[in-house]
């Protein structure tokens, strides 16, 4: 059985999340996403991990397309790179994926 009795501070109070003095250790303060190799608004796909907050458009170095969540291929598309906003990705000269039209195998189509 674990019986020790712990140090408990009632004159101590924690800051909250909202209360933050400038004093707080970098772990405590949420780190800026750092330019990926597309400039300012980009940021690096890192191979098993999520987007960086803030990031929901995924580009695709190969074919310089970029693909919004409403993009049909948004959930099988592996990102090379992430963007916060389709005016990152269009300055960092990526172009927004839209569906074309299939050309008719019948020529008289």
């Amino acid at each position: 059985m674990f019986s020790r009795v712990m140090d408990v501070r009632t004159d101590a109070v924690e800051p909250t999340l909202f209360e933050y003095d400038g004093d707080a250790t970098p772990a405590e303060v949420p780190a800026a996403v750092p330019p990926g190799r597309y400039g300012e608004g980009s940021a690096d796909a890192v191979p098993h991990q999520g987007p960086p907050d803030g990031f929901t458009i995924k580009g695709n170095a190969q074919s310089m397309l970029f693909h919004t969540p409403d993009s049909p291929y948004y959930g099988r598309t592996k990102p090379e790179v992430w963007f916060r906003t389709e005016a990152d990705a269009e300055r960092a000269g990526f172009t927004k994926y839209t569906r074309r039209p299939r050309k008719s195998a019948n020529p008289r189509d």
